[in-house]
Order: structure tokens, then C-alpha cells, then sequence
């Protein structure tokens, strides 16, 4: 029955132990055996030779594996029927083993699967072709269900979340983002979508996992399943932050070219070829009386005089249709009141990247008042000429007909000749300065040139015939012309010797001022770039203080418990021990790393003290020979008599260091490190050039021999996370450390270098005129750190998990803990426990902070002590970057020990 419903195409039933199989009809046609051999005992050799080259082997290893263990046997191959086409089956069998195990019997059927294989294969081709184009799909591919979660992201949606697939299938965005503003958008945008069912398109701010923004374009639309309904959404995104930034740009061109457009007294005109759109400016208006920014080109070449309208026509298309972009002519164009202008007008053919026009820009300028003006100078230059003739100019007139020449007495006067001399051209160019000759000689032959007719307008020196006197003479002439030749050339002269020595003196103020105007400028382009400079440190600085803050919580949480369980464990565990020793080191790498970003952001709290600079960089070489090694040789020279200055030692010290390192890297095959000191008094131009306020300062500059910086590099050197080095040997903080010290100290530093022979860094400290030095700062004591006496400690933090650790860390310390969420709450248990011997507040919470929260505190019990504890000092505890020595402090994360010194250090010895 199983063979009559097409099911089973074929049995076979094989005595292993004799090597004989007997087949049917059906499994001989399936295997390409003679029909007869039905009923006969073939061989295993016969059916396998039907079976497709590329299945053979595992099918004979399936067999074999089959007879060894006995059981149900199945596996799929192809093979070659009857009418010679491969086709997939399946046989599915049983072997029979006897008591010792060996085969008996393998008897089994064969079932046609080549519609199914087909149909997965489809699917699986389906399925990686889909899979395959969503991974290569721009931007973001994501489908979520109905509750949001996400079922599918193309490669895009890993990078923009910055996490694995398996991280966020299965899950919300609340779940996965780490900007809960940003999911709660999104979430909210998908929920309206899939409540009403309609495709949505929206720009939507995203966060990428490394803290970069961008703007993306959306487009999200309902997932329905086979009837209908909405089961889901799916979308995609794309970045278009450059885009919008483009638009921007775009923007502000448009508006650049909008504002030129209304300054210029032209018609500014923009045709765009492909439709004939023109857009004028309201100068069409201003200049010609049309009301209208807008007409198409056929309402421009109506508007041309009959007379001038296909010259124009032709002249402008030449142009369009050849390879040049430039044209120009004149023409007379209709007002709005009927009459015409005369116009000059300009324009340049924009080109695409083939070379074909795309749009035409131009200028229309109205000459009508400059003909007016022509005209005028005309009539002028005829009243000029009657009154040089009774004036003190020069008259001259050349007969080129007769060559001959008439000179006036006053043109005889200025060439240093005698009134009855007679004078010829020759004559005039023999009085002309040598240098001055071959000029006027080409302007006069222009001037008599019928086919040029150029305006004879020079001016030349003159040297005396008889005198020898220099003159400067300036001459106005014009040709006269007939028949198409220049016969006369007359014009006059006049002695502008003092006005030239006044252009002179002119030229040379001039040139003073550019210079003085070029310098301005250069001066205001690098106070600019300062500005820019600095407001860029200052953002980043901003950034970079807000992460260590929550970095610094996060790590308070972690390195306390840590310590607390060392304690706790002893050395009676090793291992256990180890462990917490590793964990540890990395916590406090983490807290190493936050804290020089508080020192770039300069948010860190100091501890400034009265300081000689010599003594404690004679302090520190040891320090600094140990780190340097063999091959580096140090020298120190100290200025004397050097300046005390206030600054935190510890991070003085950090900053030498870090300097001295970073030379270390700079001379692989060694070299020298010099550390001087100075004292400086910067005047205020010297202030302004090296970004300082005048005053007195006290220098020290770490220079070596190394390498050196490219001025690329140099512009980059004290920006954070920006390094040289290679991946994993550094985190391009040390000299964003420095920078941020510096100028949280009110100093400043200063970076020159050559490629090849090495680099010299400043660093100027503020002079302190009074003050003892300071002690210079040692190393802790190997002793057990202070234990309390029993006294209360109120713990206010509303950080549940830090203030848990504080807690804990103090009664683990000896004392008395009371802990409160906040202001309210731990003011309240002031006024219940008078015994209360200090306030453990932290400096950053909500409603009331830890600074006004201890004012309140004082005002009810006027001696209590406070300590602070911070992530980040921002500007609550801070004048101008330096905490008031009243003022306790200890920063976020800290160890057992430490908070051991220092809470004793603040409850004093009557705690």
C-alpha cells in the first residue's frame, strides 16, 4: 500500500552474512538496474555504482557505521534512475545484529525526497539571499514584535548599537540602549506606529556606543502577519548627519550669495538651462522698474530692442554651445515704462563634470549714467580746453601731415626750453627720461593709430634741454582723424611734479599702513585660532570631567567591597586572595584612567602648597633615574634663587614624570633628559604671544634629545585619547593631563619640537610672594592604618550601593555608622543623635548638595566636622580650580587605608 501511494519507491532487504540484497522492481528502476534483476540476489557493488560521485563517500561510511552498531539506519543521497537524471532519496532501514553482535540482516525502504530537498533548498537559498542582502543593506535593517523586541538586525544595527547580535535579539530598546531618553523615544515612536498602522518617515537623534551623535533617517512600517494584523514593525535607518550638516552649509551659501546679490547695484541674474528659469534680484526692480524676482529666458530676450535682440540671442547660445564660459556685450533693454537702457551685460557658463551647461550666472549693469557721464566728460574736456588757453596749462599740437609741431611758451617752460626755440617730435622724445621713452612713444602711436584711436592721457618725466631740471608732466591729448588716417594730434600738458613727490610720500604711508594692517590681522587670525583652540579643549574638557564623575561612582561601588572582602579573607585563602588582588589593580588602572581625565577636565581636587620647584625635582631623581633606565643620562639644573609657587606637589610630581616618560619613548637608543628651572616675568606682549596673563611666573622646562613632532602632531599633542603609540601602549591622556593641571593651576604650558632634534615642554606656575615651602610630600607609612574610637559617623549618599560600601567600610574601621538617602533624612538624625562626631556627605545629589546640606548641618551643631567625598569636584567645592584648605575632601573611589588616614585626619586628635 505504502509503494501503490508513491510513498516508498523501493525496498531491499540484504543478507549481510552471505553478502546478498534482493530489491524490488521500484528500487531497481530508482537505482538504474536492469527491471530483471527483481527478485535476484545482486550485489551492494551494483546498487552503489548509481549513486552520485559526490555522496558516495559518506553514504559508504553510513553503511559501514550501520553494520558495526546495528539499529535503525537513515541517510539521504542522491542517484541515478532509469531515465539517467539524479534524484535525492532517503532510505530508512533496520540491521539486525545476532548474540556476538555481528550483522544478520539489513533490510530497510527508500523513500522519493527530491521534492523536498528541492523546496528546503529554495528556502535556504531564500533565506541566505535575504540574510545576505540585509546585512548588505546601507544603514540600519530591524524588525521588532509587538512588544518591541528586537527579532532581526542587519550588521549596521550591531555597529550602531555597539554590541553582539545575541545582546539585543530578544530584547527591547530600554533594555539594550544606555541613553533611556533616546529608547523612550524610539519605543514610543514604534508604539504609534503599530497602533495606527501607517508607514512613518522621521529624523530621529541616535547615540552611538562610543559617544558620538548623529542625525538618522527613519522609515519604520507595521509587520503584518498572513491575515492582516499587525504583529509587528520593521524598519530602516540611515545616517544622514552629513547630509543635514551639507543642507547647512548649503544654507548659509545661499544666504552669503542672497546678501552679495542685494549689496550690488547690478542685476544679478541665475538662468538655469534645462527649464529656462530665471531668478533676478531686486535690483530688476530698483534699476528698471520690473516688480518681479522670476521670468523665464524668452521674457528676457523680449525685453531686448528689436534692433540688438538676435545678436544678442546669437552671441550668448555660441557661447553656451562652445567650451567657453565667459560672455559679454552691450545692448539696449526695455523698462518698465517702455524706454530703454543702455546695459553691459556679463555672465559665466557653469559646466557639469561633462562638460555640458547647466546653469548661467551674470550682471546686468545699467550704463545709462555712465553715457550720461561720457557725454558730460565730453563737453568738459571742450570747456577744459578753452580754459587751458587762458589758464596755466600747456597747449601742444602735432601736424603729422607736415611734421611739424606747435608748442605753447607754457609746454616750452615745462622742457626747459627758450620761447623761440623751435621744436620738433624728435626734439619732444630727446627731452624725454630715458626710462619713459619707449612708453610714451607707444601711447602716442596708439593715439594716431586709425584703427585703435586711443586716448593720448600719460604722464612722463622730463629733463631740461637747457636747465637740466627733472620734471613730471602729465598730457592729455587726442588724434584727429580723416579719410582714415590720423592727420593732427593736439592735447595739452601740465607740471604735476609736486603732486607725484606727494603720491610718493602717499605710496609710502600706504604701504606703512598695509604693513601695520597685515600684522593686525596676522595678530587677530592666532588669537582667533586660541580662541577656537581653547573653546575646543574647554568642550571636550566638559565631556570627559562628566564620564569620570560617573565612572568614579561606579568604581567607588567596586573597589570599597573589593578591599572590605580582602580584609575579611586575610591570607587564609591564596587563591581567593589573588583573585581580589587582581580585581583590584584593574579597578584601580580604571580609577588611575578616570583621574587624569578629571585633571584634563580640570575638575580634580588639589591640595596646593607653598613649593620650591628645585627641591622637588632634586627630590624626585631617583624617581626619575629608576624610570628612565641606564641608557637615558638626566641632568637637572636649577635656577638660583628660584620663585616658591602654590601648587598641588603629588600632581606636580605626576606631571614631571609623565613628561619624563614620555621623552623616555621619544629616544628608543637613549639620550639625554634636562630638567631646568626659571623664573620669568612676562611683559604683556610676550603674555599674548605665549597665551599667558602678564605677571611673574616660575619656569620648568623637560626637554630631550629625541625624535620630535611634526607640527600635525604638535597640534594634536594636548588633545585627549589622541596618541602616537600603538595600540595598547597608551591612552593619549598623559599630556591632556598635564594641559588640564597647568590650567587648573593658573599656569600655563607651552610645547616646541623639531623633527629629529627633540622637544622642550614649559611649564610656567604663578609666582608666590609669601608662604613658607612645604614640606615636600612622602610616601605612607607601611603601618596599619588608624582605627576609630567607637564614634558616630552620619554616611549621607543617595547612591544606594556606594552608600551601602561607606557604611561598611567605616564600621569595618571601628566606628559608629548612621546612613541617610539625603538632606531631609540626615538632618533629621542630627537632631536625634547629638553624638554624632562628623558628616560623611557626598557632594553631588539631588535637591540639596553636599555643600549646602553641611551649611544646614553647622548651623544646628556649629563644630561638627564634615567630610566631602566626590566623583568629581566640578565647581561646588572649588575657587578657582583650588579646594579652601577648611574644606575636607576625599574622592571617588576609595581604599580601606585611605579612608582610614583621612577621616582621622579630619576628626583630629580631640575626635
Amino acid at each position: 500500500m505504502a509503494l501503490a501511494a508513491g510513498a516508498i519507491v523501493g525496498t531491499w532487504f540484504w543478507d549481510v552474512r552471505q553478502d546478498l540484497m534482493m530489491v524490488d522492481d521500484a528500487l531497481a528502476r530508482a537505482f538504474d538496474l536492469d527491471p530483471g534483476v527483481a527478485g535476484t540476489p545482486v550485489r551492494l557493488e551494483q546498487l552503489l555504482a548509481s549513486v552520485h560521485p559526490d555522496d558516495l563517500p559518506e553514504l559508504e561510511a553510513a553503511i559501514a557505521e550501520a553494520v558495526r552498531v546495528g539499529g535503525r539506519y537513515a541517510h539521504q543521497y542522491r542517484t541515478r534512475n532509469t531515465d539517467g537524471v539524479y534524484r535525492w532519496i532517503e532510505a530508512i532501514g533496520r540491521v539486525e545484529l545476532d548474540a556476538d553482535g555481528k550483522a544478520v540482516d539489513f533490510a530497510g525502504v527508500l523513500i522519493d525526497i527530491h521534492e523536498r530537498r528541492r523546496v528546503e533548498g529554495e528556502r535556504d537559498q531564500a533565506q541566505t539571499l535575504l540574510r545576505s542582502f540585509i546585512d548588505a543593506a546601507p544603514g540600519v535593517v530591524y524588525a521588532k514584535d509587538r512588544q518591541g523586541r528586537m527579532l532581526l538586525g542587519n550588521r549596521g544595527t550591531t555597529e550602531l548599537i555597539g554590541r553582539p547580535p545575541e545582546t539585543y535579539i530578544g530584547h527591547t530598546d530600554a533594555e539594550f540602549l544606555a541613553d533611556p531618553e533616546q529608547a523612550a523615544a524610539v519605543m514610543a515612536a514604534d508604539e504609534r506606529i503599530m497602533s495606527s498602522g501607517e508607514t512613518e518617515q522621521l529624523e530621529e537623534e541616535v547615540s552611538y556606543a562610543d559617544g558620538r551623535r548623529a542625525c538618522w533617517l527613519s522609515t519604520k512600517a507595521p509587520l503584518r502577519d498572513a491575515s492582516g494584523a499587525v504583529v509587528g514593525l520593521i524598519g530602516t535607518s540611515i545616517d544622514i548627519t552629513d547630509r543635514k550638516a551639507a543642507e547647512a552649509r548649503h544654507r548659509e551659501i545661499e544666504e552669503r550669495y542672497r546678501l552679495a546679490a542685494q549689496a550690488t547695484n547690478d542685476a544679478i541674474w541665475d538662468w538655469r538651462i534645462a527649464d529656462g528659469t530665471v531668478v533676478w534680484n531686486e535690483a530688476l526692480g530698483t534699476l528698471f522698474g520690473h516688480g518681479r524676482t522670476g521670468t523665464d529666458a524668452q521674457w528676457w530676450l523680449d525685453h531686448i530692442h528689436s534692433e540688438d535682440r538676435a545678436r544678442v540671442e546669437s552671441d550668448i547660445h555660441d557661447v553656451i554651445a562652445g567650451k567657453e564660459s565667459a560672455w559679454a556685450t552691450e545692448y539696449r533693454f526695455r523698462r518698465a515704462d517702455g524706454s530703454f537702457a543702455s546695459v553691459l551685460d556679463r555672465g559665466t557658463v557653469l559646466r557639469d563634470a561633462a562638460g555640458a551647461p547647466v546653469r548661467m550666472i551674470g550682471a546686468m549693469l545699467d550704463l545709462t549714467a555712465s553715457r550720461a557721464a561720457e557725454a558730460a566728460l565730453a563737453e568738459s574736456e571742450e570747456r577744459l580746453r578753452l580754459a587751458a588757453e587762458a589758464s596755466d596749462l600747456g597747449f601742444w599740437d602735432v601736424d603729422l601731415v607736415h611734421d611739424a609741431m606747435t608748442w605753447s611758451a607754457r609746454t616750452k617752460a615745462m622742457f626747459g626750453m627758450s620761447v623761440d626755440v623751435e621744436v620738433s617730435l624728435q626734439d619732444f622724445y630727446a627731452s624725454l627720461h630715458p626710462d619713459d621713452r619707449d612708453a610714451i612713444r607707444a601711447a602716442f602711436e596708439a593715439a594716431s593709430d586709425p584703427g585703435r584711436r586711443a586716448l593720448y592721457d600719460v604722464e612722463y618725466r622730463t629733463i631740461g634741454r637747457d636747465d637740466g631740471v627733472v620734471r613730471w608732466i602729465a598730457a592729455k591729448g587726442r588724434g584727429l582723424f580723416e579719410a582714415g588716417r590720423c592727420i593732427r594730434v593736439v592735447g595739452v600738458v601740465m607740471d604735476v611734479t609736486a603732486r607725484r613727490m606727494s603720491d610718493a610720500r602717499l605710496h609710502e604711508l600706504n604701504e606703512r599702513l598695509e604693513s601695520r594692517v597685515r600684522e593686525e590681522v596676522a595678530e587677530r587670525t592666532r588669537v582667533e585660532e586660541a580662541l577656537r583652540q581653547s573653546q575646543k579643549m574647554e568642550a571636550v574638557g566638559q565631556l570627559t570631567g562628566g564620564i569620570a564623575h560617573d565612572f568614579n561612582n561606579m568604581l567607588a561601588a567596586v573597589i570599597g567591597p573589593l578591599d572590605l572582602l580582602a580584609s575579611r579573607i586575610g591570607n587564609d585563602d591564596p587563591r581567593a586572595r589573588r583573585y581580589i588582588d587582581t580585581a583590584i589593580d584593574g579597578a584601580s588602572r580604571a580609577a588611575q584612567l578616570t583621574q587624569r581625565l578629571l585633571a584634563f577636565a580640570r575638575r580634580q581636587p588639589l591640595q596646593p602648597v607653598a613649593l620650591d620647584v628645585n627641591r622637588l625635582v632634586a627630590g624626585m631623581r631617583d624617581l626619575l633615574a629608576h624610570s628612565l633606565g641606564a641608557s637615558i643620562q638626566l641632568e637637572t639644573v636649577p635656577a638660583e634663587a628660584v620663585w616658591r609657587t602654590h601648587v598641588d606637589a603629588n600632581q606636580l610630581e605626576n606631571v614631571i614624570l609623565n613628561l619624563a616618560v614620555n621623552a623616555r619613548d621619544a629616544m628608543p637608543g637613549g639620550g639625554r633628559l634636562t630638567i631646568a628651572t626659571a623664573n620669568c616675568d612676562i611683559e604683556s606682549d610676550a603674555a599674548d604671544a605665549q597665551g599667558l596673563s602678564p605677571g611673574q611666573y616660575v619656569r620648568i622646562s623637560v626637554s630631550d634629545t629625541g625624535s620630535g613632532m611634526p607640527p600635525e602632531v604638535m597640534a594634536q599633542a594636548f588633545d585627549p585619547f589622541f596618541t602616537t603609540k600603538q595600540i595598547g601602549k597608551g591612552t593619549g591622556l598623559g599630556l591632556s593631563q598635564v594641559y588640564g593641571f597647568l590650567k587648573q593651576s593658573a599656569g600655563h604650558v607651552r610645547l616646541r619640537s623639531v623633527v629629529g632634534r627633540g622637544t622642550v615642554v614649559d611649564l610656567y606656575l604663578p609666582r608666590l610672594a609669601d608662604g613658607a615651602d612645604a614640606p615636600l610630600p612622602r610616601l605612607a607609612d607601611a603601618a596599619a592604618p588608624p582605627r576609630g574610637q567607637h564614634q558616630r559617623v552620619l554616611v549621607v549618599d543617595d547612591d544606594p550601593a556606594v552608600r551601602q560600601v561607606s557604611c561598611d567600610a567605616l564600621s569595618e574601621l571601628g566606628y559608629q555608622v548612621l546612613a541617610a538617602d539625603g538632606a531631609a533624612s540626615a538632618l533629621a538624625l542630627l537632631d536625634t543623635h547629638p553624638d554624632i562626631a562628623l558628616l560623611f556627605t557626598d557632594v553631588v545629589m539631588p535637591d540639596v548638595n553636599g555643600p549646602q546640606l553641611a551649611d544646614r548641618a553647622r548651623a544646628r551643631r556649629p563644630g561638627l566636622k564634615v567630610l566631602f567625598v566626590t566623583g568629581n569636584s566640578g565647581n561646588m567645592l572649588l575657587s578657582d580650580g583650588v579646594p579652601d584648605p577648611a574644606v575636607h575632601v576625599i574622592g571617588k573611589p576609595f581604599t580601606l587605608d585611605a579612608l582610614a588616614m583621612r577621616v582621622a585626619a579630619v576628626l583630629g586628635p580631640d575626635g
